[in-house]
């Protein structure tokens, strides 16, 4: 899928955020944190995104949650108790997981401002870097 159209987001439950799709976003570059209510490592990693999310929200970054489906009754819930500022969202039936190929958690996918997907699968300590290598590219 590298380098390819993103496929569109399949989500609900929307929490910090009226819905959002990939087509409205166009221009923007957006990550999408794949997480779990009962994962200790995607939860310990929301301060660090809300930090990214903060200081590259002026630059046209979106950070996008997506809670998969097991445990996603407490998302709601986990997305208030663990502060987190970004959008969230619910994959409930599991079709944006599926689509991006997103089999484990926290796994971190980056959108170009063309919605083409430029990463897929990369740790939370990389997202930063691919932040800045896609503002430095002209549009």
């Amino acid at each position: 899928m590298h380098g390819r159209k993103a496929p569109p987001l399949a989500l609900t439950d929307w929490q910090n955020t009226k819905p959002l799709t990939l087509r409205g976003l166009k221009g923007k570059i957006v990550i999408l944190d794949f997480w779990a209510t009962h994962c200790a490592e995607c939860l310990a990693s929301v301060p660090k995104m809300n930090g990214l999310a903060a200081k590259y929200a002026d630059q046209g970054v979106v950070f996008i949650g997506v809670c998969l489906a097991d445990g996603g009754e407490r998302m709601a819930a986990m997305v208030k108790r663990h502060k987190m500022n970004y959008p969230a969202a619910l994959d409930d039936t599991g079709r944006t997981a599926k689509a991006f190929f997103a089999d484990s958690y926290p796994d971190f996918y980056v959108i170009d401002r063309n919605g083409n997907l430029r990463w897929g699968d990369i740790e939370n300590s990389h997202v930063e870097k691919a932040i800045g290598i896609l503002l430095s590219e002209t549009e």
